[in-house]
């Protein structure tokens, strides 16, 4: 009976995930159909170099360049804790690592992704162009330049803390209920995804940025696959869970 129980859910949870692919998939071709035609009359990016002087106003390329180092340094951190996290979660490796070098790996990354990515948010209070100021960084979508890409990755930035922050509480909200919670990082994930993909066309071309940014959105998305669907001896464990999970 709960071999059966387990099935089904299983069929349902591919289901979603085969649904929710194709959606991305379609929704991710549209945009490259359409890209193309509105980029060529479109009017100059918000906050770029062209912008600001449009609007004569001054611009610091060497601000821009450390805001641009930053997010691809958070990017790829973000992307190497949640793998790290999911190695973490299903013991891979344990009889090579030991377990608090993999969890101390984990905290270091993650710790390392949301200083960059504070950073990455702290240098556009120094770019007139972009009409943001502390205000803005705190409250999501509260207004100035690109409102709702900026308040994506201001919304996804803020619950990586509050997932983050989340570890105090452990022992307060129980190991499942906290396991829940953390897996809003997957949530946050999305987020900051959405954030890079809209906020400027640069991830959009096929350059070696977006191949990265591709690249590691695919690695979250296998991470997740993996998570999700469990190996037939997690699956026998859940369903008998007095068995060692070693085959007969």
């Amino acid at each position: 009976m709960a071999s059966t129980v387990v099935a089904v859910r299983d069929r349902r949870r591919t289901l979603v995930v085969l649904m929710t692919v194709l959606v991305l998939a379609l929704a991710a071709a549209g945009c490259a159909l359409a890209a193309p035609r509105a980029w060529a009359d479109a009017a100059p990016i918000p906050g770029s170099p062209l912008d600001a002087y449009d609007h004569h106003e001054p611009y610091d390329t060497g601000v821009h360049r450390i805001a641009r180092l930053a997010a691809l340094v958070a990017y790829a951190l973000m992307v190497a804790t949640m793998v790290l996290g999911v190695m973490l979660r299903l013991r891979f490796l344990q009889r090579s690592v030991n377990r608090a070098t993999f969890y101390g790996a984990h905290m270091t990354l993650a710790l390392s992704a949301m200083i960059f990515g504070g950073i990455h948010g702290l240098t556009f209070v120094y770019q007139p162009v972009w009409r943001i100021g502390w205000p803005q960084l705190a409250v999501p979508f509260l207004g100035g330049t690109q409102r709702v890409p900026v308040g994506l990755g201001i919304v996804g930035t803020e619950l990586a803390v509050a997932v983050a922050c989340a570890v105090w509480l452990q022992r307060r909200l129980g190991y499942h209920r906290w396991l829940r919670v953390h897996q809003f990082a997957y949530v946050s994930f999305a987020l900051v995804w959405l954030h890079v993909f809209l906020v400027h066309p640069e991830p959009r071309h096929p350059d070696l940025v977006a191949v990265g940014v591709a690249a590691g959105a695919g690695t979250i998305l296998l991470a997740f696959l993996i998570r999700l669907f469990p190996s037939r001896s997690r699956l026998r464990q859940r369903a008998f869970p007095g068995t060692t999970g070693v085959a007969e």
